[in-house]
């Protein structure tokens, strides 16, 4: 048996506790500055977090010094946006911020003032050089915005998620470790996956017709086939080539469940209509969580699959055979998204119902996504 340990994505896991932990307790070590005359208690205010949050970032960076080889500000940055985001909505701190926005307030506050201690972070580490062989920054990044927006929109819902949550993050600490052969490796991320996917689907899965568990699973199949692709880099000079892995559209998991229940939709109206609409059963709100577990199922499968022939591509050039690791380290790889997205979805379509809330998904929520993904 092979086991494989994250070592690197595991440091910065550690960096992001110790950050965690100083803005957990700022409330007893904060420093207060004196009051500077004219200037606005708002602006006081800021100031104070502004220092704060330099003298925290300080000491952690002198502390973590060591762990890291390179200087990646762009995880950094994500480390600190997480540490103050969670203190604020499930903890209920936060550093004296002024500025009441709602339900946002807590995510406008992390996406601001992550800033200043990721700074500090990077210039302490300047002279390091630059980490490759690490989770991207923009990977990370877009599961960052779509957790946040499955967490935000449970706020806004009143649906809780705690299983979803205590899943994803059992999942986050499995995630730094891979087994299997020396051909092929699991990250175990994978199981609390699975296991997610059976609680959210549940008995759904007797209350409908066997053919529309076949049509759901044969379309969730189909789905993650065509998107996901093998990828490579091949060097037109030296011929040289590079295995990137099994990758699929950026934003392919927000388009996965309203592909799948437009596509349900149809062939339940096309039965219908021709009378035979006992065979499919209707798309419903009670329904509707069918389509969980075929996502974790053939999300899975599809990149098991796909990663053989990116094995059979690279052995082709090479000669040599390659490992694969099926799923990723952390909870932003494309398999947790995908089934993120579906979450989003879900909660959108019980708080709105399905036309309000597909419109809604469509027009409001990924559009925003979207639009902060493009920020790396």
């Amino acid at each position: 048996m092979v086991i494989k340990f994250y070592s690197y994505e595991f440091k910065l896991f550690i960096a992001g506790i110790l950050s965690f932990l100083i803005i957990h307790f700022s409330n007893i070590f904060y420093v207060i500055l004196p009051k500077i005359p004219n200037l606005s208690v708002i602006f006081n205010q800021l100031l104070d977090i502004l220092v704060n949050l330099i003298v925290y970032s300080t000491i952690v960076s002198f502390i973590t010094y060591k762990l890291f080889e390179g200087n990646e500000t762009g995880k950094y940055y994500i480390i600190w946006f997480w540490s103050l985001f969670i203190n604020y909505y499930f903890f209920h701190i936060t550093l004296n911020f002024p500025f009441k926005l709602g339900i946002f307030t807590g995510s406008v506050l992390a996406l601001f003032f992550a800033i200043p201690p990721s700074l500090i972070m990077s210039a302490i580490r300047y002279k390091k050089g630059e980490v490759k062989d690490s989770l991207p920054t923009h990977q990370l990044w877009m599961g960052t915005v779509m957790f946040v927006a499955l967490i935000l929109l449970s706020i806004y819902t009143g649906i809780k998620i705690t299983f979803f949550l205590y899943g994803a993050l059992v999942g986050l600490l499995l995630s730094f470790l891979a087994i299997g052969t020396s051909r092929t490796l699991i990250n175990l991320s994978l199981v609390p996956m699975f296991i997610i996917a059976i609680e959210y689907t549940g008995n759904t899965i007797y209350h409908v017709t066997l053919l529309t568990i076949l049509l759901i699973f044969g379309i969730s199949f189909l789905v993650f086939w065509t998107s996901m692709k093998p990828a490579v880099i091949i060097n037109q000079i030296t011929g040289e080539i590079t295995p990137i892995g099994v990758v699929s559209s950026r934003y392919f998991a927000l388009a996965l469940p309203v592909i799948v229940t437009v596509i349900w939709y149809f062939v339940h109206l096309i039965f219908v209509h021709v009378t035979y609409s006992e065979y499919i059963s209707p798309l419903t709100l009670n329904t509707f969580p069918l389509i969980f577990m075929p996502t974790v199922i053939f999300s899975t499968l599809a990149d098991y699959l796909r990663g053989r022939e990116l094995n059979k591509i690279v052995r082709q050039y090479t000669g040599q055979e390659t490992s694969g690791i099926i799923g990723g380290v952390g909870l932003a790889d494309g398999l947790w998204l995908d089934l993120v997205g579906v979450m989003i979805y879900y909660l959108t379509i019980i708080r709105f119902g399905f036309l309000d809330g597909s419109l809604f998904y469509l027009i409001f929520i990924s559009p925003i996504i979207v639009i902060l993904t493009r920020f790396t």
